[in-house]
């Protein structure tokens, strides 16, 4: 069987779904999730948050590369209030400018349980520095972020 999947490897976006369907159903196996080589863009980042809001197993998600920007990171925010398992969060690449990081800063005020913070390769000036900054004052969790 696995030699077959290395001939014939699984459709990106098919492989997405699966793994939609695995966090939603809360797969123990499923902790670590990278998302590189799928193009889900904002139309999956936004299922992919629902998912989260109700996923207790995984650990660590690497979505980059996927230029969601702004309104994608949105609705990754609001997963992060409510997702009490990840620890390690990897949003390189992704276009995100200061309002997604106003976004993110929301979400890390209520979080306490991500770790790591990965936001290297975005867009990201003074006004969402200051905002990641106000957030640390809050949050006790976040002990590692990636450079800008």
């Amino acid at each position: 069987m696995d030699t077959i999947n290395s001939l014939n490897p699984m459709d990106p976006e098919e492989e997405f779904k699966i793994n939609l369907q695995r966090l939603i159903l809360n797969d123990q196996t499923l902790t670590e999730l990278d998302l590189y080589d799928s193009q889900i863009g904002v139309e999956g980042i936004e299922p992919l948050s629902e998912a989260l809001k109700v996923n207790q197993t995984l650990i660590n998600l690497k979505v980059t590369g996927k230029r969601f920007g702004d309104k994608g990171t949105q609705a990754l925010s609001e997963a992060l209030k409510v997702n009490q398992t990840l620890t390690e969060l990897v949003l390189y690449e992704n276009k995100l400018g200061d309002e997604a990081m106003k976004a993110l800063s929301e979400a890390l005020k209520v979080n306490q349980t991500l770790t790591h913070l990965n936001l290297y390769e975005n867009r990201i000036g003074a006004e969402g520095a200051q905002a990641l900054s106000e957030s640390l004052k809050v949050n006790q969790a976040l002990t590692r972020i990636g450079s800008f």
